[in-house]
């Protein structure tokens, strides 16, 4: 029987157990508490509930699912690396790149898998762009601006916003690490940068002690795809926004990631052509699709659901998050100094 262990029950925890439970309906499911949850109750799609870490790596997991806050991330990936497990990691990888050496290292040595929790790249139509990206339907790119941003306290209505992960520095908060999905698919579509200037900071009254909002322009000089990508991020605006747009020599691509729409604007067109992009059945698609990667990945007779999953090649690797992570770490630089900073790997 399959073993998996889950590592703390926050919002994306929950969810994340009850698709492990719908994927894996025969695993023996154990869930271990950190000290930031104490709540005592076993929940419904688990078999076992752990307070100690002594009796998690006891359980020997196959499969664990790490969704502690981001301060915690790198010492239980440690711990169930080198323990024989496989191991999800939810975004981001750590509070800093520097953190993370270990954590490669390990999964090297060990030949554990491991992988981060980026799930837009389990999203078909960020597939449909990049690929409309290469395509040469827009001519050469010139620039690409990537948006994302909802009011901290509606993310979940049901709980104090200033006592979550987001509000807080301690946790690895800040609109930079949590909104960090975009800086991920935008390094996925463009490549790394050559140089990044960041400007942010808190401009609203949000009881919180991290960045409420940021831009990162990030300046390409190796690549034809894209010169500039401009990336901002908000815990501000009220109605939820997620979107790409790509200008091109010949035409402009617009996407909006929330709704699953794009459309090209060309010239000469008096209206914008709407583009047939491939949706997800429903909101949760993309997670299960994320979970049925893993679960391929790590259990040798594991049934994927979907078709591409055996197939499947975009997933974040801890190599790749570790760039995004030097990424947010270049860009607070940048801010804290008002000049540009060069990336080099």
């Amino acid at each position: 029987m399959s073993k998996v262990l889950m590592i703390s029950l926050g919002s994306i925890g929950r969810r994340h157990l009850v698709n492990t439970r719908e994927l894996l309906p025969d695993a023996e499911i154990a869930v271990y508490r950190t000290h930031f949850y104490t709540e005592n109750v076993l929940p419904e799609a688990a078999d076992k509930l752990f307070f100690e870490i002594s009796d998690a790596l006891a359980f020997k997991p196959d499969a664990v699912i790490i969704s502690s806050p981001a301060s915690e991330h790198v010492k239980h990936a440690l711990e169930f690396i080198n323990n024989g497990a496989n191991v999800f990691i939810e975004k981001p990888l750590a509070m800093t790149h520097q953190e993370v050496d270990a954590v490669i290292t390990a999964s090297r040595d060990t030949d554990r898998f491991a992988m981060v929790g980026y799930v837009l790249r389990f999203q078909p139509i960020l597939h449909f762009i990049r690929d409309l990206l290469h395509s040469g339907d827009l001519g050469e790119i010139r620039t690409a601006n990537v948006q994302v941003g909802q009011y901290l306290p509606d993310w979940r209505p049901e709980s104090d916003y200033r006592k979550g992960v987001s509000a807080q520095k301690k946790l690895g908060g800040g609109a930079l690490l949590e909104l960090s999905h975009e800086l991920d698919y935008s390094t996925w579509l463009f490549g790394m940068p050559d140089q990044v200037l960041c400007s942010s900071g808190k401009v609203s009254d949000l009881d919180i002690d991290v960045e409420d909002s940021a831009c990162v322009i990030m300046e390409y000089g190796h690549t034809e795809l894209a010169r500039r990508v401009v990336v901002q991020v908000d815990f501000l605006q009220r109605v939820a926004n997620m979107a790409i747009q790509v200008v091109g020599s010949e035409a402009t691509l617009y996407a909006d990631l929330v709704r699953e729409r794009a459309y090209i604007a060309s010239p000469g067109q008096d209206e914008v052509q709407s583009l047939d992009v491939p949706k997800m059945a429903e909101g949760n698609e993309m997670y299960l699709r994320q979970f049925d990667f893993f679960f391929a990945r790590s259990f040798d007779d594991y049934q994927p659901r979907f078709d591409e999953t055996r197939k499947f090649a975009d997933y974040v690797s801890v190599e790749h998050a570790a760039g995004v992570l030097k990424l947010v770490d270049l860009a607070k630089e940048s801010n804290s100094k008002g000049m540009r900073i060069r990336y080099q790997d």
